[in-house]
């Protein structure tokens, strides 16, 4: 069987194998064996260690500056969440488990676990209240209203 042959062989399966596996990485290093396929059936490359050579530098050339290149026009499925937990509490529910007032400050009950709460009115145990903000370890609260 021609040398040729196995090299372009070889990168067609890495090609195909990136429908499998996506990453931008083995369809470049499939590339790079087509290549080196490619210059031993014009006779630049005589020998196994050459092409193993010529691939190797192919393959680092390919995936740095054309996965580069590709990355920028070809983005993948991304998803930009917000990451901010303080916008994150805003508007959900607590329970007050110590009373709050206007000068004291009481407990809530929030996602299994309790925090130091504050308000600008008053707040039985009991009720329920909506977070407003919050400010270190402390949820400012108001009624839900």
């Amino acid at each position: 069987m021609n040398d040729w042959l196995v090299w372009m062989s070889i990168g067609g399966v890495m090609m195909l194998l990136e429908l499998i596996l996506p990453g931008g990485v083995i369809v470049f290093l499939g590339l790079a064996s087509v290549s080196v396929g490619a210059l031993v059936y014009l006779g630049y490359i005589n020998t196994v260690v050459m092409a193993l050579i010529a691939w190797f530098i192919i393959s680092l050339l390919f995936i740095f500056v054309l996965r580069a290149f590709f990355i920028k026009y070809f983005e993948g499925d991304s998803v930009i969440q917000n990451v901010d937990e303080d916008k994150a509490l805003v508007g959900c529910l607590v329970e007050i488990i110590e009373e709050v007032g206007l000068d004291k400050e009481g407990r809530v009950r929030f996602r299994d676990s309790t925090w130091s709460a504050s308000s600008n009115e008053q707040l039985l145990v009991g009720t329920k209240a909506v977070i407003k903000k919050r400010k270190g370890s402390k949820l400012i609260i108001k009624s839900i209203q």
